[in-house]
């Protein structure tokens, strides 16, 4: 059961910041809609988005592109934001083995993707498939989420088993995540990884079809008339209200709000921290989602042998030197908690790390003196004729990337490392990403509403978030161990080891708990997201 209910679906205006006073006093709440009036069916509603999109292969996290897809492709399984529990969806029912291994799902009748092409069991397997195992001849890598698929059987056109070689106490959750566990038509996987990443080749069972795509920067969905499979517990059944959603990119944050006070847009992504007040003095809703899976933290990058980081106290003096409360207020606001584990806050069974994560600059420096690096003439340490300098690069996927890392350069120089900060831009990005030879940390998170979710990360037979050059043969057993453990506490324990671990070592820096801030404007109800924090509009509509 979750604690943190930030994704309720919103009713409207009013009880959206009834909602946010709610929050700040006790990390959960529900809405009501006593005030929202009868729903309004059509109409175009205009979502302004900060980054561009990129590649829309069906694993592709990316925030621009998720908040689109997630209306487009569904799974066997709903998550429910609020309570955390998990529903049928495309499944009208299911049942999982007493040993954990098999996992049957009968599919709901009548169910057709937007080609007209009817959701089978074969359908359903062939996506597993591509998910568990890949397929090299079309560029399909295995998907890091799905661990120990052992295959899946089609029983009839409306019966599917699927297999594990292992049990996986996190595997209901990956079947309701919307990157690893779309269900998508034939036509699409029948293509190779580029035609997979065309969105204009996307067919899929949602509420919503592509009407047309404009490069990186745009792309407009239409109503589906047809539709009638929404997951259990939403505002009502049948077609969305909205006939048509326009999503679009706009990289400037004083813009976005911009748009939502003259009416241009109806809801904007990521709104700063220094725009919150502005969108509610402007009579617009804030609306923080709090993104349940991994802080957002520098994940050490230890594939260079030679790199100062190699040496856990360097990695530990760099923890002890990162002062998160002075980040949150500096540059931040309440929206971003202070993280205090591996995992957000309402995750489940996340441990605590408080321990590992209080500032001290007084050890940072110890640490770093008996690691042999001593302050230079201008006070950076240097060792051998070296100087402790690192290169941090703004991630493009995170509005706030830039500002808290401008305060970690600060934080980290007192203890006498230089940082030089760069921002690239998303291509540069991801292309110094996978060659740079300076790449000693990568910002980011993987958002799953599951505490597996470190599984996939740090394992190194999944992500392997370290590129350790030494495999950390502890690390996996202990990330394997808690997929076994489906008692509760015992899981809640084995969570608290990988924490301990992780943070023991120095493999993670967590600079703040993940967040989505939403803005949005007055006339907009009814607006939801899936269990992370990803826009899910179909019981969206817009007042006149």
């Amino acid at each position: 059961m979750f604690t943190n209910r930030f994704q309720r679906v919103v009713k409207s205006a009013a009880t959206v910041t009834v909602l946010a006073v709610a929050l700040a006093a006790c990390g959960g709440a529900s809405a009501s809609n006593d005030t929202a009036g009868t729903p309004v069916e059509g109409g175009t509603l205009t979502f302004y988005d900060p980054v561009d999109y990129a590649a829309w292969k069906p694993t592709n996290s990316l925030w621009s592109n998720s908040q689109v897809s997630n209306n487009l492709a569904e799974r066997l399984i709903w998550q429910d934001p609020e309570t955390g529990e998990y529903r049928p969806w495309l499944a009208q029912s299911y049942q999982i083995s007493d040993d954990h291994l098999t996992y049957t799902f009968t599919l709901k009748p009548g169910v057709t993707f937007s080609d007209g092409t009817a959701l089978t069991a074969g359908v359903v397997k062939a996506n597993f498939d591509q998910h568990g195992i890949g397929d090299p001849q079309m560029g399909i890598t295995a998907d890091p989420f799905w661990t120990d698929y052992a295959g899946t059987d089609v029983i009839d056109d409306q019966t599917v088993v699927v297999k594990l070689s292992k049990p996986n106490a996190g595997f209901i959750q990956i079947l309701s995540n919307y990157r690893a566990s779309s269900i998508l038509g034939q036509s699409l996987l029948d293509r190779d990884l580029n035609g997979q990443s065309d969105l204009r080749n996307w067919v899929g069972t949602g509420p919503f079809v592509v009407e047309s795509v404009n490069g990186t920067s745009g792309v407009t969905l239409v109503r589906r008339d047809d539709y009638n499979w929404a997951p259990e517990g939403s505002g009502h059944s049948g077609r969305a209200y909205l006939e048509r959603i326009v999503f679009k990119t706009v990289p400037e944050a004083g813009t976005r709000v911009g748009a939502l006070q003259s009416g241009e847009a109806q809801v904007a992504r990521n709104i700063a921290p220094y725009d919150e007040e502005t969108v509610s003095a402007g009579g617009g809703v804030l609306l923080p989602i709090s993104v349940q899976g991994e802080t957002n933290d520098l994940t050490l990058q230890l594939k260079d042998p030679e790199a100062p980081t190699q040496d856990k106290r360097v990695r530990l003096a760099l923890q002890a030197a990162t002062d998160r409360t002075e980040i949150n207020q500096t540059v931040l606001s309440p929206n971003y908690p202070v993280p205090s584990s591996a995992l957000v806050q309402g995750t489940p069974l996340r441990g605590d790390a408080s321990s590992y994560l209080t500032y001290n600059l007084d050890k940072a420096k110890s640490l770093l003196d008996e690691a042999g690096w001593k302050p230079g003439a201008d006070g950076v340490r240097e060792k051998d004729g070296k100087r402790l300098a690192f290169q941090l690069r703004v991630a493009p996927y995170y509005q706030v990337s830039q500002s808290v890392l401008e305060v970690v350069q600060s934080q980290w120089r007192k203890a006498g490392v230089d940082v030089t900060l760069t921002r690239p831009s998303l291509t540069e990005y991801e292309s110094q990403l996978a060659s740079a030879p300076d790449w000693y940390f990568t910002q980011g998170q993987t958002s799953t509403a599951e505490p597996s979710v470190l599984r996939t990360s740090y394992g190194s037979d999944r992500q392997n978030g370290t590129k350790n050059y030494q495999k950390d043969d502890k690390l996996d057993q202990l990330l394997a161990a808690q997929s076994s453990a489906f008692d509760p506490n015992e899981r809640k324990a084995a969570i608290q080891a990988i924490e301990d671990h992780i943070f023991a070592e120095g493999y993670s820096i967590p600079l703040y708990d993940e967040t989505q801030v939403f803005g949005l404007a007055p006339s907009v109800h009814g607006f939801a997201t899936e269990s992370t924090g990803r826009s899910w509009f179909y019981d969206t509509w817009v007042s006149q």
